[in-house]
């Protein structure tokens, strides 16, 4: 049965000093629960501090400047003793700020002649195979799914428990060895199997009347500039990524069996190949820009071969 409420478990990679402690006054007012490595980093910065104002140089330094380091110091320390989204302290990123210090680290070359080995390292992988399989840099292997799920506003309560319960059962089967990762994008419509259908019309068209030919450019015109360029849609993308590739097996097998057994959870998935992994991966490193199908990308969904003479619509029109 589905529950009624729902909350993220604790991490298994927590330690003692993430626990976490709530602080309470003698009015009963509570202040937010802190972790424990976050009082002791408060303790520790400021007995750092009085040590470094009564045992060192800045002792003898004058009032005026001794009070001026100490409220910087503890600026310093409720801002580098705060907490992250992510439950880290801020004083933790000081050493990854450090190793972009230097000019030569903030600047990623990405031209033809350029080493692909800085940008590899930000992007984490070292290649895409044609069948879409992807190679990570830490030795892991992965691949990517176009989803449709089956959640609406519009369900009715019986069909809810039994979505939230098939889900449940399903993340009871998921091996540990792989991760499922959901991307959720807003992209321009897909017009491909449209515009491949729109030439195969072209091609088996034998009157080469003007008229009709006019009639399919602006056919063409309309579905690359407008739907397929000013009208955006809700895409998911699912990335399996194994530590290995008999993981990455492994989860697929799962997959296809949860999309073959129940459409409650996934009804459709499909695999996208090299050239359809670089387009998703395409939004988070270049953006959304307006959407032109090509004439390669038409013929790659099923369009009949164009002739020299008419490689695509437009030319035709040419």
């Amino acid at each position: 049965m589905a529950k009624t409420s729902y909350k993220v478990p604790a991490s298994l990679n927590r330690s003692f000093l993430d626990y976490e402690i709530t602080l309470s006054t003698k009015g009963g007012w509570a202040a937010r629960p802190s972790p424990l490595k976050q009082l002791f980093f408060f303790g520790g910065g400021v007995l750092a501090l009085l040590w470094m104002t009564t045992q060192t140089f800045i002792a003898s330094s004058g009032p005026a400047f001794i009070a001026l380091f100490v409220i910087w110091g503890l600026a310093s320390i409720v801002y580098f003793g705060g907490m992250t989204k992510t439950k880290e302290l801020r004083a933790m990123s000081v050493l990854a700020l450090l190793a972009y210090v230097p000019t030569s680290a903030r600047n990623v070359f990405t031209r033809r002649s350029s080493n692909p080995s800085d940008f590899a390292s930000i992007v984490g992988i070292d290649g895409i195979d044609e069948d879409g399989r992807i190679h990570f840099a830490d030795g892991g292997q992965g691949q990517v799914y176009l989803v449709v799920g089956s959640a609406s506003y519009l369900l009715f309560d019986e069909d809810r428990v039994s979505i939230l319960d098939r889900v449940d059962s399903f993340w009871r089967t998921v091996d540990t060895t792989c991760e499922w990762a959901f991307v959720t994008t807003t992209e321009p419509q897909r017009i491909y199997h449209q515009v491949a259908s729109l030439e195969r019309r072209n091609q088996a068209l034998q009157i080469r009347d003007p008229d009709l030919i006019e009639l399919q450019n602006e056919q063409y015109d309309i579905l690359t500039q407008h739907v397929g360029g000013k009208f955006t849609s809700i895409h998911q993308y699912l990335l399996l990524k194994g530590k290995s590739e008999d993981a990455l097996r492994r989860a697929h097998m799962v997959l296809q069996a949860e999309v073959e057994g129940s459409a409650l959870m996934i009804k459709e998935a499909a695999v996208l190949d090299r050239e359809e992994t670089e387009s998703m991966l395409r939004v988070f490193y270049q953006g959304i820009d307006e959407e032109q199908v090509t004439p390669r990308e038409a013929l790659s969904a099923g369009a009949a071969p164009a002739t020299p003479e008419e490689p695509d619509l437009r030319q035709t029109a040419a």
